[in-house]
């Protein structure tokens, strides 16, 4: 009961912050885009670890866990590792670094990618990803 509450928080979360990423986009902020972005995949990944019974203290450290028991397991498609690390990445430097700047056609893509992401990792959670063997192509 109580890690269905849990994870049920997480998707919201997730939720709430690709809305954020596209008022944001909407109205000129690029790097908040990104940077909510991130934090939709982050959240929505952190769900579906959860699930598994895994709990991070490091956002590195869900990074590694999304390549290592979704992506390299076959539970994922490559092109979600991919896109995390990209926004992973970018959300370091658009929070840390002076000056970044993002081109508006990139960031709309990238939103979209991440609206796609978080669908897929509502699908997986709507299933058991535990069965061996498991892969989505989605991209």
């Amino acid at each position: 009961m109580m890690k269905d509450i849990i994870i049920k928080y997480w998707i919201e979360k997730a939720h709430e912050d690709i809305g954020s990423a596209f008022d944001n986009f909407s109205a000129g902020r690029l790097q908040n885009a990104v940077r909510d972005s991130y934090f939709a995949c982050f959240h929505a990944v952190a769900a579906l670890l959860f699930k598994e019974g895994q709990t991070f203290k490091k956002h590195k450290e869900v990074r590694s866990a999304l390549h290592r028991d979704l992506i390299r397991v076959g539970k994922i498609n490559a092109f979600w590792g991919k896109h995390y690390d990209w926004l992973f990445d970018n959300r370091q430097k658009a929070d840390y670094r002076p000056l970044v700047q993002f081109d508006r056609d990139q960031v709309q893509e990238i939103i979209d990618q991440t609206s796609a992401f978080l669908r897929e990792m509502e699908r997986l959670l709507s299933e058991d990803i535990a069965a061996p063997g498991k892969r989505t192509d989605s991209e």
